[in-house]
């Protein structure tokens, strides 16, 4: 979580790390959604991703046409809330074609045929074009629970910093790593990174133990 139980920037491996884990998932709330019409788990959960996209829409930097991707955006859900909001130039990747299929399926149930989910996978990325902002929800905690995360976290951050337009904002979503730690991998490198710390997300704060916290973390970057 973050707060208190958030202390280093490299945890033990696990099968969240991996494309299997997230094929088996999707296909599953495909099975789900085509006999309910449920779209599944929203990572981190509702209320989340409803002050994190409302954040996003008062940007001042941004506008209705302003061209964003969600990496590892799994079920579209990010996306499908940012169209309600009224933005129209949205695009999904994820590695995982059972995840993509779902997206697209909830994508035509909510009448959002405009946005566009496609497979990529950003150790070897078909992107060619670029984006005002990246967005990512829990799938840079995800690459950190991979076998090989040092490798995988050093692919990632160049994928942003490859298909983020200069002065685009990448704005992560974490319940691993806390401000500070996120702060210092994408800005601690200093004159010779890429990126410069805007802003965060305020949620609603909580007391434990004396300490305050919240249960996730999100910050707002502009590449330089």
């Amino acid at each position: 979580m973050s707060m208190i139980l958030k202390r280093k920037l490299k945890f033990d491996s696990s099968i969240l790390g991996t494309k299997g884990h997230w094929d088996g998932a999707y296909d599953r709330e495909l099975d789900c959604f085509d006999e309910t019409g449920d779209v599944g788990e929203i990572w981190f959960g509702k209320s989340c991703l409803k002050t994190m996209v409302k954040a996003v829409s008062q940007l001042p930097e941004l506008n209705k046409e302003s061209k964003m991707i969600d990496l590892g955006c799994g079920n579209g859900m990010t996306l499908i809330e940012l169209a309600k909001l009224g933005f129209k130039n949205l695009h999904g990747s994820d590695y995982s074609e059972k995840g993509i299929e779902l997206a697209k399926k909830i994508r035509d149930q909510e009448n959002f045929e405009f946005i566009n989910y496609f497979i990529d996978d950003i150790t070897k990325s078909n992107i060619q074009e670029t984006f005002d902002v990246v967005l990512d929800k829990g799938t840079f905690d995800a690459i950190a629970l991979s076998e090989n995360r040092d490798e995988m976290k050093i692919l990632y951050k160049q994928h942003v910093e490859t298909i983020l337009k200069s002065d685009g904002l990448f704005i992560i979503t974490s319940c691993n790593y806390t401000e500070n730690e996120l702060k210092k991998y994408y800005t601690g490198d200093g004159d010779q990174s890429n990126f410069i710390y805007m802003t965060n997300v305020q949620y609603p704060v909580f007391k434990f133990g004396g300490s305050k916290g919240s249960t996730q973390t999100t910050l707002i970057f502009k590449k330089k």
